[in-house]
């Protein structure tokens, strides 16, 4: 059966994301996946941007946007154990993962959840590497048309 090319029909992705803004205005939803690289606390800090040089604003309710309420953990990063639903833990704007190295963590957040004109996001992560996916692309283009997410 033939296949069909996901990179710019379904999603864009950009690979060194932290503390880097990426846009959202393409999309309908990004995942953050992250690994963990050490047994100490981890989190991923959340901001937003209305453009991308402009300054951080805390990704909190009080600001206007929606924190997720929950997100995924993989007990291995080789792909030999299932996904399990975590409840989130919010610090403010800071969501707390799995301490535990080597285990991969996936948070969505919607552009649903966004404060009105806001257009970027920022994750900036804490003992843990991660990619960003920005999937449900409002247009296909070829991978070579893609707008670039970091700018």
């Amino acid at each position: 059966m033939p296949g069909m090319r996901g990179l710019g029909r379904n999603f864009n992705t950009i690979a060194v994301a932290s503390g880097a803004p990426f846009s959202m205005k393409d999309c309908s939803s990004v995942a953050v996946v992250a690994v963990t690289t050490t047994t100490a606390a981890t989190s991923i800090a959340f901001n937003a941007r209305t453009s991308f040089g402009g300054a951080n604003t805390a990704f909190t309710p009080a600001n206007g946007f929606g924190q997720a309420a929950f997100w995924y953990q993989n007990t291995s990063n080789a792909g030999t154990a299932q996904w399990t639903k975590q409840a989130a833990v919010w610090s403010t704007n800071s969501l707390t993962i799995s301490g535990t190295i080597n285990q991969v963590s996936v948070v969505e957040i919607f552009a649903s959840q966004m404060a009105d004109t806001f257009d970027y996001l920022v994750a900036t992560g804490t003992n843990c590497t991660f990619f960003v996916l920005t999937h449900d692309l409002l247009v296909q283009r070829k991978a070579e048309n893609l707008v670039a997410l970091g700018a």
